[in-house]
């Protein structure tokens, strides 16, 4: 009797140390995942400020059905009014993400919509132009194509030309994400939208989309694009290549069923210049984060991927290269990140874009906007 007495005190004190380890060992683990999510969250803040001189990355958005998020049209300068009528007036839409909405400026006179519409109504007497600004902040061509079909659907007017002037948030989505559908919240979306069945941890439906909208797992994804290189011959950058492409040709079989013509101009990029700028200049820029050696390889797989995209799209009729549209500048045109414009920047694009829109003939004849 004394012996199972014995054995049963020995049991229970057995089960109450492993009770005790497992509960010790769930303590850590949480305290662990804890420690990883603010340190990330410190990490990516601190970053963002380092890079962008705001805690934040990219701008506000808000949910839309089709296109899941937009802020809507921004308004343009230098358009003619309303009620002039014309026969003669031609209807351009131009997409892009930010840097085409003018998101770095809060003056509407300053985008390079509103600069390119005063450019054209200022030089061609007999025509004039109504520029709509439908960039969308931190959008990349994905986001661009859904919303042009909700504008096609929604808006009873259609355009005379469908710009688009992408290439940074292509690069900088599949950097991070490596696959050929990331766009700016792809993974919380994905954890809120997908069907939680595809796996029993499904079950714990708020700590998927917790865990897909954790900073720890954005700081891995950012990880993974400073760290990790992508090849030139790498299956999953081909594949997002020819997607894209596909995605572009789509656009443009559109613009031609509406009676419209499209152009893509693949944005200039401080991060891919190849050619020679004003040295004062380069000296001036030569403290951007993206010039800075730590930097090097986020800065190597962007050039990967820009590159690739542009070798598939050069002899698309309707791709036009502005890769080096900007090196004759005299002073400081890009911001900090290397991406975003300053005034001058944005009313350098408008006028090459004005002279390549002349040049290819499609400011210069009157077509009636239907």
């Amino acid at each position: 009797m004394q012996v199972y007495f014995l054995c049963k005190g020995n049991l229970v004190t057995i089960v109450k140390k492993f009770l005790r380890l497992i509960l010790s060992l769930v303590k850590w683990v949480i305290i662990i995942l804890a420690a990883a999510e603010v340190l990330s969250f410190l990490l990516l803040t601190l970053g963002n400020f380092f890079i962008y001189g705001s805690v934040w990355e990219g701008s506000r958005v808000n949910y839309d059905p089709y296109t899941l998020f937009q802020e809507g049209q921004r308004p343009t300068a230098n358009n003619p009014p309303t009620a002039a009528a014309s026969p003669n007036r031609r209807a351009i839409w131009m997409f892009g993400g930010s840097t085409l909405r003018g998101g770095t400026t809060k003056d509407d006179a300053k985008t390079i919509p509103s600069f390119l519409a005063g450019i054209l109504n200022r030089n061609e007497p007999t025509q004039s132009f109504t520029v709509l600004n439908f960039g969308e902040n931190s959008f990349n061509s994905l986001l661009e194509t859904k919303y042009l079909q909700k504008l096609l659907i929604e808006n009873p007017t259609r355009p005379n030309l469908i710009i688009y002037m992408d290439g940074a948030n292509e690069c900088v989505y599949f950097s991070q994400n490596r696959t050929p559908y990331a766009h700016h919240g792809f993974q919380r979306l994905q954890a809120l939208i997908e069907s939680h069945r595809r796996s029993f941890y499904g079950l714990l439906k708020p700590l998927v989309a917790a865990v897909n909208a954790s900073f720890t797992l954005e700081g891995i994804n950012k990880l993974q694009q400073t760290v990790i290189p992508i090849e030139a011959d790498d299956e999953d950058l081909r594949r997002f290549v020819e997607m894209t492409a596909q995605r572009y040709d789509y656009v443009n079989q559109q613009a031609e069923f509406y009676g419209a013509k499209f152009l893509l101009f693949w944005q200039p990029i401080l991060w891919v210049e190849t050619c020679e700028v004003a040295p004062a200049v380069r000296e001036m820029e030569k403290d951007y984060a993206i010039n800075q050696t730590r930097f090097l390889a986020v800065r190597e797989n962007f050039q990967v991927t820009y590159e690739a995209l542009a070798r598939r799209l050069r002899d698309k009729p309707y791709f036009v290269d502005f890769q080096n549209i900007l090196c004759s500048r005299t002073e400081p045109v890009y911001r900090h990140d290397g991406v975003h414009l300053a005034d001058a920047g944005r009313m350098m694009v408008a006028k090459e874009m004005s002279r390549v829109l002349r040049e290819r003939g499609l400011v210069s004849k009157a077509t009636t906007n239907k």
